[in-house]
């Protein structure tokens, strides 16, 4: 096989599928690594994918833009509800979890079981609106400038209202999710907060479709080390798994 043969079906992977396996792809083609790896760096020449750790992500999922929070609970929906349902399971018995502003938050507040009391803080609108039927939860609505893209809290009144308290279970989101670039959002303010999260929950669990994985957004807020578990669906790549499973996080397929 040809070089040009071999960049023209790594071009063809990555349409299909958003990322590609430099060493999965050199034992399906027979090939050395090395040569697969000539082949990404002159393909990243021609601006046409970038080189990540291990592999390539298609250059149309960098800077990936954000879709308003109306928008949100319309892609994925199947997937996000069985994440949502898994997520049921790791509620903690006791403390105070975190449920940031995601359309999959709201689903798990939708969900919640009635047989027990929550503390719950929040700086999703949505979530806190969901939440306020439940006569068994008491919410914690973090205050600051309401992000409208988002439906969500952001910038100094919220970095204080979130310093005062104690997290014990932290439900994040994403817009992007890789481990080469880390946990990545598009909005500097979004990421103050989630980063602020990150760093005071004794247990961080993030709720994403496997379909965010290897994208890449402006804003990089943590590492995959940061996290405890990821709470995904089946369409994770036995790859990217086996990336994420380096990083010593717990994996949760939904």
């Amino acid at each position: 096989m040809y070089a040009v043969e071999r960049q023209q079906m790594i071009l063809e992977r990555l349409r299909a599928n958003g990322r590609i396996n430099a060493r999965d792809l050199s034992r399906e083609l027979g090939l050395s690594v090395e040569s697969i790896r000539r082949d990404l760096i002159t393909l990243e020449q021609q601006s046409l994918l970038k080189r990540v750790h291990g592999g390539a992500v298609d250059i149309a999922r960098l800077v990936i833009p954000e879709p308003p929070m109306a928008e949100r609970s319309k892609i994925k929906t199947a997937e996000k509800e069985r994440i949502a349902a898994v997520a049921l399971d790791h509620l903690p018995d006791s403390g105070v979890l975190f449920m940031e502003a995601a359309s999959i938050s709201v689903m798990i507040a939708e969900r919640l079981p009635s047989d027990r009391d929550f503390l719950i803080a929040t700086n999703g609108l949505l979530v806190a609106q969901a939440l306020s039927a439940l006569q068994n939860v008491e919410v914690l609505m973090v205050g600051g400038r309401l992000r409208h893209r988002s439906m969500s809290t952001v910038d100094d009144w919220a970095l204080e209202s979130l310093r005062s308290l104690h997290l014990d279970t932290a439900f994040l989101g994403s817009l992007a999710y890789s481990a080469s670039a880390g946990l990545t959002t598009g909005d500097a303010a979004d990421a103050a907060v989630k980063r602020l999260i990150l760093g005071i929950a004794e247990k961080n669990i993030l709720l994403a479709e496997a379909a965010k994985y290897g994208a890449i957004s402006v804003c990089r807020y943590g590492e995959i080390e940061d996290l405890d578990m990821l709470i995904t669906d089946d369409s994770l790549s036995e790859s990217a798994r086996e990336e994420l499973l380096e990083y010593g996080l717990e994996i949760v397929t939904a």
